[in-house]
């Protein structure tokens, strides 16, 4: 089925490459540990959401092209992010990463 062969590894890319963001300054802070959990539970709600939309719609790229979930996602990630009233550099690294992601 094209969704394990294609976008199974688009979602575990996506998931590594925030986390090695995060990893970066060699410190996830208790603020980037939050916002990647919610990225991964948030990652694996839109998998079900794609899949069901592949069936639906016969393949991936129509898939995301009808799916709103990465603008959902990106936007849930900075809303949480902002509960403390500021995003750290560290925060937005980590958001610039999840949209530059989606933009490959």
């Amino acid at each position: 089925m094209a969704f394990k062969e294609h976008f199974k590894p688009f979602l575990s890319n996506l998931l590594e490459a925030i986390v090695n963001q995060a990893m970066e300054d060699g410190v996830i802070t208790p603020e980037e540990s939050l916002l990647l959990s919610q990225i991964e539970v948030d990652i694996r709600s839109f998998e079900k959401e794609v899949a069901k939309c592949i069936e639906e719609e016969g393949g991936i790229p129509e898939a995301l092209g009808k799916a709103s979930f990465k603008d959902r996602l990106i936007a849930s990630v900075k809303q949480l992010a902002l509960e403390d009233g500021v995003i750290s550099k560290d925060e937005e690294a980590i958001i610039a990463k999840l949209e530059e992601s989606f933009s490959k």
